[in-house]
């Protein structure tokens, strides 16, 4: 074969070489490079998932929803700390006694209003409030007590002297009440939450009408009324002890 030739075939041997493995490497990295189709797509955790957030109701919130149940809501008694609310709601024949926490989406129903329930009372920490039931028996109005936290009737027959509403002492834990149950002994007494004990303080034979409770103050002195012969009323104080 002419030398010219032998060259020339041996140039263009060199250079196929050359170009196909230059082809072979790309193919390769491309390949490797692929994302594989059929692969599952990654779980997401759980964890990674933002919760819901919980209802924000604040006062205002609770109050614009009342208004729109009108003349059906009444005797609204907001707690000292306006953590919650308690009321009186009417529907149809029918009617229930409703307690709302602020930070809550509705209100709860605690129990039947009685056609007497007169009012609620709260405690100063704003834990607990009591129910007016009203008069049941000569010369008595009852109240029933909530544990506002828990929605826990504590107890339903605290009786106090019609012309004598129940007052609570500073610290919460207690209720000071009048007794005047046979029209002639008058009697002072405190209601103790945690026990539900009942308590005398001062009892006067034949008297001529109930003791009142005017102030239980942060000097634990409980200021009272005593009806006189003449009618009047003398101002009366007992101290207690811690």
């Amino acid at each position: 074969m002419n030398r010219k030739y032998i060259k020339l075939f041996a140039f263009v041997s060199a250079a196929a070489l050359t170009l196909s493995f230059l082809v072979g490497c790309s193919f390769k990295t491309n390949t490797a490079a692929s994302p594989d189709v059929s692969a599952p797509e990654t779980a997401v955790s759980p964890s990674t998932v933002p919760a819901s957030p919980v209802p924000s109701v604040n006062k205002k919130d609770i109050e614009d929803a009342l208004a729109l149940y009108g003349e059906s809501v009444i005797d609204i008694t907001w707690a000292p700390d306006n953590s919650a609310v308690v009321f009186i709601k009417l529907t149809g024949d029918t009617s229930n006694i409703y307690l709302w926490k602020v930070g809550t989406d509705a209100e709860k129903s605690l129990m039947a209003a009685e056609p007497t329930t007169d009012g609620f009372l709260w405690s100063p920490n704003s834990k607990y409030f009591l129910v007016n039931v009203g008069h049941m028996g000569p010369g008595t109005i009852t109240s029933t007590l909530f544990n506002a936290e828990s929605m826990e009737l504590i107890s339903s027959d605290i009786s106090t002297a019609s012309i004598s509403p129940p007052v609570w002492s500073p610290d919460s834990r207690f209720l000071a009440l009048s007794s005047w149950a046979d029209y002639k002994t008058a009697e002072l007494l405190t209601f103790a939450v945690a026990s539900k004990t009942t308590v005398s303080l001062v009892k006067s034979s034949n008297s001529f009408g109930p003791y009142v409770v005017e102030t239980w103050g942060e000097d634990n002195i409980i200021k009272y009324t005593e009806m006189t012969s003449s009618s009047d009323r003398a101002e009366k104080t007992i101290e207690l002890g811690e």
